[in-house]
């Protein structure tokens, strides 16, 4: 194998991989919202602890996010510049 095609190969797997992360993030913040709404539907005497919580995995999720949207591009734009 070409030096080129096993580092296309490398970046496509860390793509992947990142995605895949990607998805599980989006899945866990989705996740988070719909617990946060059943858990006021139960008690809404603890609205504000539940929303405390809620901003808080917001902000985590929202920072991973940009971080993994970074990597991405990144390994795009890299595969991009082999196949040059």
């Amino acid at each position: 194998m070409k030096r080129v095609e096993v580092e296309k190969n490398r970046l496509d797997l860390a793509y992947q991989r990142n995605l895949q992360l990607l998805n599980t993030l989006l899945l866990i913040g989705a996740g988070s919202i719909i617990t946060y709404f059943v858990a006021l539907v139960l008690d809404i005497t603890k609205a504000f602890q539940y929303t405390i919580i809620l901003v808080i995995i917001s902000l985590v999720t929202i920072t991973i996010y940009k971080k993994l949207n970074y990597n991405l591009r990144k390994i795009s734009k890299n595969i991009g510049n082999l196949v040059k």
